[in-house]
């Protein structure tokens, strides 16, 4: 499997031989036809970076199981004990705290630390283990994640066996430093363009402690709770990994606690050994000399597409749209509009991550695109300033076209906006942001909705949604809106067949919020020149560019968002082009009333015997009767089989009766 690619944004100022045309100004609307990709596009020439390699620092490893860096690092103390002697094909890299930025071009790995985190009856959660090739060690006096112990350990895991959670974390990658609180944010003097979300995905797993070893309980004396807790955390940079590594990290969790020495952390290395060698952030390109052929690129694109398609697995999104039907589409216009949402489940801490990773998903590569989400500092205008339209189009490379279309919509990442997956109650001051998605299990965070000015409350233990402050217009679902999720409830799945999948409803959705921005720009094209665009026909489909099929309120509230505005600096003005600007719903026309026929010809009528007018009457009108086609190339054996039937029924007393 290739590693992931996040490649560098090129610098704008710059001036290549490749360059295009210089654009008219945004205030200067230009018609122009529909454009393709230009063949030219596929032999721009490459640029390759210049990356440092990580340096190959020598290590010796002794017969006692103890190794020696050639450079000097302090690591977290623990038990010495005689580990068995393996041999590997490569060394365990690690380098000591970086104090500045430019250090990290020598990495390229997407994990940025494992950890375990222990529940302590008299120090409560703390971190008892920590590997890091970014910050290499972490103390408990440390001002380094304060909040990390209680976002590993979330309230209500004590309930369960075994459950998963995930928490996002704020990391400042000049300064190596940590914002934790509200108190950071308002105090923070830096740079917020070198703020960067990390993603935590963890597995919480508890003991009975009388099911633990005389020796581990000699070991520790101290432990007086009647059940051991643990939590294996993985920290990943650009993108949140959980789907992906949930099973793995399930079993490693399981085989941590079937040892008999809770000290032996040799598991836990492997496995921050395994997940640095599956996932990097950038690809080397040295190895690629040549042009490619337009069959190699081709490859290489659906290759990368499908790749980034497995972060899309295990999230059961049928199951949630079957369970909050219409209100699914609700929670998502909230998101789209800003809102200030909250979910909360206490009996069920896997499904409070399950469902927020759906509603990512809804949006269209929003998933890719979420290293800025976590801190209300962060803002995608000035990171990546100046927006600009895009220049050229593939239309056989999904990141263009998404590209084109202006996606993802940038819901997170803005100023006062954030979303953490998981809050706990030490950071119930960040709830005073102006924007955000929040998962809580804490009753006491869900009894203060009115004081935080809570738009939308989803409890999935009950699966209802509350407006605290009462349901505003604009999230109220058009006729459309309610048919396109009544033909999406009515979708079921054969077999393993694509349709009523995960991935139809996902792609149904994409479809749903691509509607919405081609009706968007072709409706800003009407009213600007008072016409429609040629080789569009307003008179023969009035829905074309009707953006009253949304919600009237719905779309005034949305072009007052932010995430509107950098869509509408960064999408081409001429996407209609290339999708049908109208409401998706107008397209389920077909699958509505098939639906009401359905319903209908479910109340099934008795039948009754014909009187002899009637059947004279179905008689001498046989002939008028639409009959089955029959192709010239059919077999007369067929032909002789249709006929025979015909007469058949023709003849029969009940035959008039059947469909």
């Amino acid at each position: 499997m290739r590693p992931l690619r996040i490649q560098k944004r090129p610098d704008s100022s710059s001036s290549t031989a490749t360059s295009t045309p210089q654009k008219p100004p945004n205030d200067e609307f230009v018609c122009r036809p529909m454009r393709l990709s230009l063949a030219s596009s596929l032999q721009a020439r490459r640029k390759s970076d210049s990356r440092d390699t990580r340096p190959n620092v020598k290590k010796s490893v002794s017969l006692s199981g103890s190794s020696e860096l050639s450079t000097p690092i302090s690591l977290p103390k623990a038990p010495s004990r005689v580990l068995s002697i393996k041999i590997k094909k490569l060394p365990l890299v690690q380098s000591p705290r970086r104090s500045s930025v430019a250090d990290l071009s020598k990495w390229d790995d997407m994990i940025f630390a494992l950890c375990l985190v222990d529940f302590h009856h008299v120090r409560g959660p703390e971190v008892q283990w920590w590997k890091s090739n970014y910050h290499s060690h972490f103390d408990h006096d440390d001002v380094l994640f304060r909040n990390l112990p209680f976002q590993a350990l979330p309230d209500g895991s004590h309930l369960f066996e075994e459950t998963f959670s995930n928490f996002n974390l704020v990391y400042d990658f000049k300064n190596c430093i940590s914002l934790d609180n509200l108190v950071d944010i308002e105090t923070f003097k830096g740079n917020p363009n070198h703020l960067e979300t990390l993603f935590g995905c963890l597995c919480v797993r508890q003991v009975k402690t009388a099911d633990l070893s005389s020796e581990e309980l000699e070991r520790n004396k101290d432990i007086t709770r009647s059940i051991v807790q643990k939590a294996v955390v993985v920290i990943s940079r650009k993108q949140p990994i959980f789907t992906k590594i949930k099973e793995k990290l399930s079993i490693i969790t399981h085989s941590y606690f079937q040892q008999v020495n809770f000290t032996n952390f040799e598991v836990l290395e492997d496995l921050f050994e395994n997940l640095n060698d599956s996932f990097k952030l950038v690809e080397d390109d040295d190895k690629l000399k040549r042009p490619l052929l337009p069959d190699e690129t081709m490859l290489l694109e659906n290759q990368k597409n499908e790749k980034q398609e497995e972060f899309y697995v295990n999230l059961n999104l049928r199951h949630i749209l079957h369970q909050f039907r219409s209100n699914l589409l609700v929670i998502l216009k909230a998101l789209l509009l800003e809102k200030k949402v909250l979910i909360y489940s206490n009996n069920n801490l896997d499904l409070l991550t399950q469902f927020q990773n759906n509603l990512i998903a809804l949006i269209p590569d929003l998933l890719n695109h979420l290293e800025l989400s976590g801190c209300p500092l962060s803002d995608y205008t000035e990171k990546y300033s100046p927006l600009n339209k895009p220049s050229s189009l593939k239309t056989n490379d999904r990141q263009s076209m998404l590209r084109f279309f202006g996606l993802p919509l940038q819901i997170f990442n803005t100023k006062g906006s954030f979303w953490n997956p998981y809050l706990p109650l030490q950071q119930l001051d960040e709830l005073k942001a102006t924007t955000f998605m929040v998962g809580c299990s804490n009753l006491l965070i869900a009894n203060q909705l009115t004081q935080f000015k809570i738009d939308v409350m989803v409890n999935l233990d009950t699966s209802q949604v509350t407006y605290p402050l009462g349901k505003p217009e604009e999230l109220v679902l058009s006729a459309n809106d309610k048919k396109f999720i009544t033909s999406l409830l009515a979708t079921h799945q054969s077999g393993e067949s694509f349709v009523g999948s995960d991935d139809h409803f996902r792609y149904q959705f994409e479809d749903y919020i691509r509607s919405l921005l081609a009706t968007t720009r072709m409706n800003q094209y009407m009213e600007r020149f008072k016409s429609p665009p040629p080789g569009f026909d307003v008179q023969l489909n009035r829905n074309l560019g009707n953006l009253k099929s949304f919600g009237e309120n719905f779309v005034n509230a949305w072009f007052q968002t932010r995430n509107y505005k950098i869509w509408d600096a960064l999408c081409d003005e001429f996407i209609f082009n290339f999708h049908e600007p109208c409401h998706i719903a107008y397209t389920f026309t077909d699958i509505a009333q098939s639906n009401l026929s359905s319903f209908l010809s479910s109340f099934k009528k008795v039948p009754t015997a014909p009187s002899l007018t009637d059947r004279a009457n179905q008689y001498f009108s046989h002939a008028h009767k639409p009959q089955k086609f029959i192709s010239e190339e059919s077999s007369e054996s067929e032909q002789k089989e249709t006929l025979t039937k015909n007469d058949t029924e023709k003849n029969k007393g009940w035959g008039w009766f059947k469909k």
